[in-house]
């Protein structure tokens, strides 16, 4: 099953060796929607990442299966059973594309970043 979100922003944060790349809408409230993706490069975890979002089916720690970005959209695919696949419209507002694509690539090496 595919799960598409449309967010108004997307931040990315890295604190040593704890990455983060979290798509919201900006509206600094608890029930905020958002999809987040995290990776800690302190202890080897075989490329896993913490995946969490508002919806609490799409939760999973766990190697990505398929991932690409562009200017405006991310495709995710992770998990097992369940297999999700997550496709996200976003703006960049001020974070710059290639410090994001970066971040990401870190992240998940495999990402195809569309230019």
């Amino acid at each position: 099953m595919k799960t598409y979100f449309k967010f108004k922003t997307v931040s990315a944060t890295k604190s040593g060796d704890y990455y983060q790349v979290m798509f919201h809408d900006d509206l600094d409230t608890e029930d905020e929607p958002y999809f987040m993706i995290q990776s800690q490069f302190e202890f080897p975890e075989g490329g896993a990442c913490n995946i969490e979002s508002h919806i609490a089916e799409l939760i999973e720690h766990c190697k990505v299966k398929m991932a690409s970005i562009s200017k405006t959209i991310m495709f995710i695919s992770y998990g097992e059973a369940p297999h999700h696949e997550v496709e996200i419209e976003y703006d960049l507002q001020g974070l710059g594309f290639h410090e994001l694509a970066s971040m990401l690539k870190e992240m998940i090496p495999e990402i195809k970043i569309e230019v």
